[in-house]
């Protein structure tokens, strides 16, 4: 009868064992079948990302990179941020970049600063919850498109404002749907 006892307990252990080693592996394999799928996924947008990082140092002379982002308007556009020069001489400039040859370069300082439109709307919507802050291109005019939040009774509504990256003029503003 104990012997019989010890027997169970072991198949209950193998059991226990195997069960563990096959989770295991379907982790594992689960884990790299979905690193590989994100990777196929990503790999255009990192492709266009590391291109226009390419291109700001050596056709527009950038000295660093400092950021990169991909804004989709009437065309797609990668806004680079970085510096000119170098030491004390060194200048922060943004650039626009489309296709293979457009491209426009701005210093940061001739326009608003991220920071700068981000109180100012705050201070207009104080109800606002910021989503994204980002450089983009509306028709011929180069812009920040801010993209907020607000509670609307039981629902929230999103909303994109375009403002001139100049002056930080307010072209335009977009009102989606009620979400519930």
């Amino acid at each position: 009868m104990a012997e019989r006892m010890w027997n169970d307990d072991d198949r209950r252990r193998k059991l226990g064992l195997r069960t563990i080693l096959a989770a295991g592996l379907l982790l594992a394999v689960g884990a790299l079948f979905g690193s590989r799928f994100y990777g196929t996924v990503q790999e255009p947008y990192w492709d266009v990302v590391e291109r226009a990082e390419s291109r700001a140092m050596e056709e527009l002379q950038f000295a660093a990179v400092t950021s990169v982002e991909r804004f989709v308007g009437d065309q797609p556009i990668t806004v680079v941020t970085g510096v000119y020069g170098e030491g004390e001489e060194r200048t922060p400039v943004i650039a626009w970049l489309w296709g293979e040859d457009g491209a426009h370069v701005e210093r940061l300082d001739a326009g608003v600063a991220r920071e700068e439109l981000k109180a100012r709307v705050l201070r207009e919507r104080p109800e606002a919850r910021l989503l994204r802050i980002a450089p983009g291109k509306l028709g011929e005019e180069y812009v920040w498109e801010v993209y907020y939040e607000v509670q609307e009774d039981e629902a929230s509504r999103k909303y994109y404002e375009y403002y001139r990256f100049r002056d930080g003029a307010k072209l335009e503003t977009y009102r989606l749907a009620l979400e519930r």
